[in-house]
């Protein structure tokens, strides 16, 4: 395992550099993250369950289309807020984190294989496994292009939108792109809350108090 020896050097780089409290407590997650993880988390599931309910309204719930509308809008742009907050701040600190390497490339495979209980333990990682790292990041680039694709929507070829129209060869195929994306959150999610809960409670704890025990 060529890349193991790599990270725990890393890893205790970082652990000289954290300070520990009495109670065997230390911080992983700044207030910074966890407003940026739980802000977009809310607006995701609002754009989801609005965005879904606008391409195929629900009967029963009878829910007006206009408001629905809004607030699917509504929480698209807050949405976007936090995103561009989480990048200027990961840009400042210098926060690599989130970015997938090669090594996350290659130790995938034996994260796979440790979920699907063919492997005792997982390999070693920094403070996101190669799994998080890699949905992360392409939540990220994700949604930056699911705004672009609802822009075009929106505007439907003012604004100079006409340029995606014209590559993804007409405004249906951008908005079957961005229903194609929205199932991809829509799976990935769940799945994301699922393993927060199951594999390593301190993680959850982390991301509602910062701290997480050693």
């Amino acid at each position: 395992m060529p890349n193991e020896p790599k990270i725990r050097k890393k890893f205790l780089e970082k652990l000289h550099e954290v300070k520990i409290t009495p109670e065997g407590l230390v911080l992983t997650q700044p207030i910074r993250v966890r407003i940026f993880h739980w802000g977009f988390a809310f607006c995701m599931i609002s754009i989801l369950l609005s965005g879904f309910e606008l391409n195929k309204p629900v009967r029963f719930l009878a829910l007006n289309y206009g408001k629905v509308f809004m607030v699917h809008v509504t929480f698209c742009w807050l949405a976007l807020g936090f995103l561009a907050f989480r990048i200027t701040d990961a840009i400042i600190k210098r926060d690599k984190s989130l970015i997938p390497k090669i090594c996350d490339l290659k130790s995938f495979p034996k994260l796979l294989s440790y979920y699907l209980f063919h492997r005792s333990n997982p390999p070693l990682s920094e403070k996101y496994n190669s799994g998080q790292k890699l949905v992360f990041f392409s939540w990220i680039i994700l949604f930056i292009i699911a705004s672009i694709f609802g822009f075009t929507s929106y505007w439907q070829g003012a604004n100079g939108t006409w340029i995606i129209i014209r590559i993804f060869d007409g405004l249906q195929m951008v908005r079957w792109s961005k229903f194609v994306i929205a199932v991809y959150f829509a799976s990935t999610i769940p799945l994301h809350i699922y393993l927060s809960v199951t594999e390593d409670l301190s993680k959850l704890q982390a991301m509602v108090t910062g701290y997480e025990r050693v």
